[in-house]
């Protein structure tokens, strides 16, 4: 694929670098004041027009029945199918469209095909607000073209905890990186006539107790202080009201004391009070619990209408809620449907088709510029010397890890090249490969099960592998009984795996693993980290043990996909495991591979499957599936070896100091396969930062602090964010912990220098002006930072660092840039609980500029 400067590429996708505004404002947090209103550069664009009801829509509200106005508050199934996860049926009579609502973050989550990008930790990393932009106008594009109105993203949580299994799907635990990469996806998605809606509002950081859907009761509170919330976890809201944000989403979580999607505090005074939000609110999905949500601020219940449907419309007629409560709902909704020309025929016209080589160009773009050079001793590039006896070795090496978990485009099967198969056909070398670390196994044998597996109906079959020309006929439904004997004690995997059916295995009476199951009419191979090697879904149960001759109850059951899926197929289902002694002999085999060549390169992943965003958090941040057991048997058989890490946060690392480098490549998208091959072989310069802090250990972590249970675990029913503003690098730097890599940590191929600091006082700012050379040999990106300190006597305390600009920078050897940077107001206030305003405070401050938070290349100070 030819290369393509950022420039075209924005101009393919009908951006300019000039139409982020911004950046060119020094940020959407610009001023101490707080609700803004939209730039100049987007006056006049539909996601900016005022969302106040217009003549249009008083007049509908004015024609609209009760009934009508209650089905435009509440989600129904959509007759087409499309596999959208929300859907509103419009009013014919009146010209009010039907409305579908499509997940992200990371593409268009549909039953059609869409582009399969990296997800937004990737993106993040890039520090390219540019390419976020052009990252959204791909989601935009191809959800109109695949028949959506409202895309699920961004998604703008902070990362404030390394367990949270969501961390993949935002960029990171900066307010102020978070703000700039989601607003520049709002308008790369609204551009094309799509509305965005923001996610999860507020303060939802982790799945831990967030919601217990079953018994809701035991769900827990999340507190979280006012000066926290405004310094951490509403400025990236912010940003995005400012960029004319159609909508946001309501979280599941407890936020100090009530339900978020029924807390007035937050839908009404923070949100459309303090910030100016002027769209609708939609509940995540679940995630309504009374139809007095309504007067607290939620304008729509989604998935269905067990709130705001027939309960809602009693309240109404029997008095006990009031019909302006549901007009202003219905109106916030119509007035983004007016905005958005859906009500006049005016809207940004939706593509026929999908330029499935433009979404590849960003795709492999973000993949390419999101890439973090953790460390590098020289492995990296791989030399010609490594190149002519060179070993690829993992999972991931041999399949592409586009990510993980659902709530999230697919992507083009067609386009998904391995790592592996990329590097051969780039370099036109012949490329050892060793798994490692068996994800697919082999069908149980028969000698596993005595007596076979009795059938429901009658039969019995020996093994569960009906698989390829084996298949089941379409629709079958079939379950299996019998018992397991393993053959010897030890830990086992065990994985069912299918394709056309929704499979799901039993142990002992304890359901251990599913894969293929239907969501929203259609379903993906995305159970597990890669499918298996002959393209099944590859649903993988926890590790287990299990002891040698013992009888184990087992289940296996396959429930054919019904004639409401999309593409229905044959029934595969297959039983299969790696025996304890088959995860040694790969590990066995993986060493000696690498004794007799000259590089070994090791893939690491971590993070399961699910159609959902995340089924649970990490629970450590060891890598999974005993891979720093290969790793270390790899680098103990030769010290040249290579880590890439497909992972979405952080892992702790027992083998750093026996490996040449680490690329943290993260979660690679589609065109993963290529990307990474052009950052090993140098023919890509990796140039992305670190966007959380990586600990060396859990513990290092303030919100995994033993002494601090309930900032994560929770105590008594609570959790409590107890560490205030100072999380991530904040955090380790009031602590004085090392880290094993701190916040915007990334290397690169070539060498930058920094030079000639000058700090002015530009209106209620300052302008930091530095010089940044390119002192290597080859061209690069660097990504400078400024970070402001507090002043001495500040009347609260705040964080010794705190991340104030930044620009991504490109530079050719020996080349050299002025690069000038606005500090806003803002990043030198703090929230004043007792005025309720930012407060600038008075004194000199120390200004840094550096390559990360703990690289600091040039200090002065701003008076």
């Amino acid at each position: 694929m030819p290369a393509t400067t950022r420039r075209e590429l924005l101009k393919q996708l009908g951006g300019t670098a000039a139409a982020f505004a911004f950046v060119a404002a020094a940020g959407p947090l610009a001023t101490a004041a707080p609700a803004a209103a939209a730039p100049a550069a987007l006056a006049g664009s539909p996601a900016t027009r005022s969302a106040t009801a217009g003549p249009r829509v008083r007049k509908l509200l004015a024609r609209l029945t009760l009934d009508e106005k209650i089905s435009l508050v509440h989600g129904a199934a959509d007759p087409r199918r499309l596999g959208q996860a929300g859907y509103l049926p419009g009013v014919a009579r009146l010209g009010i469209p039907e409305l579908r609502l499509t997940d992200g973050p990371a593409g268009v989550n549909v039953a059609s095909s869409a582009t399969g990008l990296p997800p937004v930790s990737t993106l993040g990393a890039a520090f390219h607000p540019e390419l976020a932009r052009a990252y959204g106008a791909v989601m935009g594009r191809e959800g109109r073209t695949l028949g959506q109105d409202v895309l699920l993203a961004p998604q703008i949580e902070l990362s404030r905890t390394p367990f949270f299994s969501r961390n993949k799907d935002q960029s990171g635990e900066d307010p102020y990186l978070n703000a700039l990469i989601g607003a520049a996806q709002v308008e790369g998605v609204q551009a094309q006539g799509m509305l965005a809606q923001a996610k999860h509002f507020l303060a939802n950081n982790q799945r831990l107790h967030e919601f217990d859907r079953e018994q809701p009761e035991n769900s827990y509170d999340f507190v979280v202080d006012e000066r926290t919330l405004h310094e951490l976890y509403l400025p990236a809201f912010e940003a995005v009201v400012r960029a004319g944000c159609a909508s946001v989403m309501s979280a599941y979580n407890h936020l100090n004391g009530p339900w978020n999607s029924e807390n007035h505090t937050v839908l009404t005074d923070i949100l459309r009070g303090e910030l100016g939000f002027e769209g609708f609110v939609t509940s995540d999905w679940g995630a309504t619990h009374s139809t007095a949500a309504l007067q607290a601020g939620l304008d729509m219940q989604m998935w269905d209408g067990s709130h705001f449907g027939e309960p809602l419309k009693k309240a109404i007629t029997d008095g006990s809620l009031p019909v302006a409560a549901l007009d202003t709902a219905v109106s916030r909704i119509l007035g983004r449907y007016d905005a958005f020309g859906m009500l006049d025929g005016s809207r940004v016209p939706a593509r026929e088709r999908i330029d499935v080589e433009a979404g590849a160009r960003v795709a492999r773009e973000v993949a390419v510029q999101g890439a973090v050079l953790l460390a590098n001793d020289g492995g990296l590039p791989l030399s010609r010397a490594a190149l002519r006896d060179l070993a690829l070795i993992g999972p991931t090496a041999g399949q592409v890890a586009v990510s993980v978990s659902g709530e999230r485009a697919y992507g083009f099967e067609d386009r998904m090249v391995s790592p592996l198969d990329a590097l051969r056909r780039t370099s036109g070398r012949k490329i050892a490969y060793e798994v490692g670390v068996d994800l697919t196994g082999t069908a149980v044998p028969a000698s596993a099960l005595p007596g076979g597996l009795t059938r429901e109906g009658g039969g019995t079959d020996e093994s569960i592998d009906f698989t390829g020309d084996d298949a089941l006929p379409v629709g079958t439904a079939a379950e299996w009984t019998g018992t397991l004997v393993p053959p010897a004690t030890g830990e086992y995997a065990l994985n069912i795996q299918g394709w056309g059916a929704a499979v799901s295995l039993s142990l002992d009476g304890e359901e251990l693993a599913t894969a293929s199951g239907v969501r929203d009419a259609f379903t993906r191979k995305w159970s597990s980290i890669v499918p298996t090697t002959d393209g099944l879904d590859n649903g993988r149960a926890a590790p287990v043990k299990l002891t040698a001759g013992r009888s184990y109850a087992l289940v296996v059951k396959a429930i054919g996909w019904d004639e409401t899926v999309v593409e229905r197929v044959p029934v595969q289902v297959r039983f299969a495991w790696v025996t304890p002694e088959r995860r040694a002999a790969r590990i066995a085999a993986a060493a000696r591979l690498a004794r007799r060549v000259h590089t070994p390169v090791v893939f690491a992943y971590n993070g399961e499957g699910g159609a959902l965003g995340g089924s649970g958090d990490l629970t450590t941040l060891a890598l999974p599936a005993h891979q720093d057991e290969l790793i270390a048997a790899v680098a103990a058989a030769n010290r040249r070896t290579v880590v890439v890490l497909n992972t979405g946060g952080p892992v702790t690392m027992p083998w750093r100091r026996d490996v040449r480098a680490v690329l943290h490549a993260g979660y690679v998208g589609q065109e993963g396969g290529w990307s990474t091959a052009d950052l090993l072989l140098g023919r890509a310069n990796p140039g992305g930062k670190s966007i959380v802090t990586w600990p060396k250990k859990e513990s290092d972590h303030p919100t995994l602090d033993p002494a601090h249970p309930e900032r994560y675990y929770g105590v008594e029913g609570t959790v409590t964010y107890s560490e205030g503003v100072f999380t991530g690098y904040r955090g380790f730097d009031k602590a004085g912990t090392e880290p094993l890599f701190p916040f915007g940590h990334g290397l690169s191929y070539t060498e930058f220098g920094y030079s000639g600091l000058s700090v002015r006082r530009a209106g209620t700012g300052y302008e930091v002006s530095f010089a940044v050379t390119n002192r290597g040999h080859r061209e690069g990106a660097e990504v400078p930072q400024v970070y402001v300190g507090p002043p001495r006597h500040a009347d609260v305390e705040l964080p010794l660092k705190t991340l104030a600009a930044f620009e991504r920078v490109s530079l050719r050897p020996g080349r050299s840039r002025r690069v000038t940077l606005r500090v806003a107001e803002r990043q030198l206030s703090y929230w004043d609980t007792g005025r309720g305003r930012w407060v600038r405070p008075e004194g000199r401050r120390a200004v840094y500029v550096g390559s990360s938070s703990r690289d600091i290349r040039l200090t002065g100070d701003a008076r």
